[in-house]
């Protein structure tokens, strides 16, 4: 912040929130929607794990009138089961964070995520939770898929149902379940909650279901993936129903280590459980074509490819009205150059 930014935020003391971790990003657009009737609200995003400290956030922690810190995910999320846990190193700079704030501040933690969970050991701040075990005071239940999410949110006895129209994934809900937990702190009750959330539109590459060509569809999640992610993706493939074919266009996950061919080769045998076509781009990619051939995936239906150009090309030639197709791969890969080939204008 500049000077006069600094002297605008003390002299209005507004309202803090901070929101940091893995789904931070999606977060924040939830929660900008839920609170966008609000006035006098500093919202801002931030990667603490490569911030130096949290000390330069001081300055806006005690001027504010009231400082509220949102950890979302710091491990992998599973797409098969509720709790997880990443590494107590990528909390370090959040806890100190989390130390600074004052006594009338707000946490809001996942409580799905031991090692953000724990975080509430080291303060005395009031604290909220989210996710989908019992325990959390934000919970979800009675998840259903069609052209979007259904869920309920079960908090202090009251249940009330969400819709996220075209958005899919756990990271998805959880950041309408975050955005919840701070709709409470601003008096607003679930329901109207909920109607916000119905104009929750996410970002692009985030599990968004959009129009493409030939009256197809594209289930879109080109920005980034990791292997739980992208295992997750191709699973709501094959659940989500009214579609003619599922075709799967997957990228490389890079960063993976020395699992990599086993890691793609078990992506690769979701694929043959839920995609009729399978269309592979990239080095590590074609490790996916090999697990899904081995679990029975017609060689026929596997195209793999070595560059994005050429997978894009075959790709519009052979989508036909009525397909689904989900776009996922590592954010270096370039996979959204894909979506913008194919989706509808």
């Amino acid at each position: 912040m500049n000077l006069l930014s600094k002297i605008k935020f003390y002299l209005k003391k507004p309202k803090l929130i901070i929101v940091t971790g893995e789904g931070r990003t999606c977060a924040k657009e939830a929660i900008s929607q839920v609170l966008r009737e609000q006035k006098d609200i500093f919202l801002l995003q931030i990667d603490l794990k490569n911030s130096p400290s949290g000390e330069k956030f001081k300055f806006l922690i005690r001027n504010s009138s009231l400082p509220i810190l949102v950890v979302t995910q710091v491990g992998d999320i599973p797409f098969d089961k509720d709790f997880f846990a990443g590494e107590k190193e990528k909390t370090i700079q959040i806890r100190q964070l989390a130390k600074l704030l004052p006594s009338h501040g707000y946490l809001i933690l996942n409580f799905d995520d031991e090692t953000v969970r724990e975080i509430k050991d080291e303060t005395n701040l009031k604290e909220l939770t989210f996710g989908f075990q019992e325990g959390a005071d934000f919970r979800a239940t009675d998840l259903k898929l069609n052209t979007g999410t259904n869920f309920k949110i079960n908090y202090k006895g009251n249940v009330v149902p969400i819709w996220l129209d075209k958005l899919f994934g756990k990271e998805q809900i959880y950041s309408a379940l975050a955005a919840a937990a701070v709709g409470t702190i601003f008096d607003l009750n679930l329901v109207e909650i909920s109607q916000a959330l119905k104009n929750y539109h996410s970002l692009p590459g985030k599990m968004r279901l959009i129009g493409g060509i030939k009256n197809s569809s594209i289930l879109d999640d080109s920005e980034s993936a990791t292997v739980f992610s992208m295992i997750e993706a191709i699973e709501i493939l094959g659940k989500i129903q009214g579609f003619k074919r599922k075709i799967a266009v997957l990228g490389d996950v890079i960063g993976i280590g020395k699992y990599t061919i086993e890691a793609h080769q078990a992506i690769g045998e979701r694929v043959a459980k839920n995609a009729n076509l399978l269309f592979t781009v990239g080095p590590r990619a074609k490790f996916i074509a090999q697990g899904a051939f081995d679990k029975g995936m017609a060689e026929e239906k596997i195209f793999k490819f070595e560059k994005i150009e050429e997978a894009g090309i075959a790709l519009q030639n052979e989508i036909k009205a009525g397909d689904l197709i989900l776009v996922d791969g590592s954010k270096e890969m370039g996979m959204k150059k894909i979506v913008e080939e194919i989706k509808a204008f």
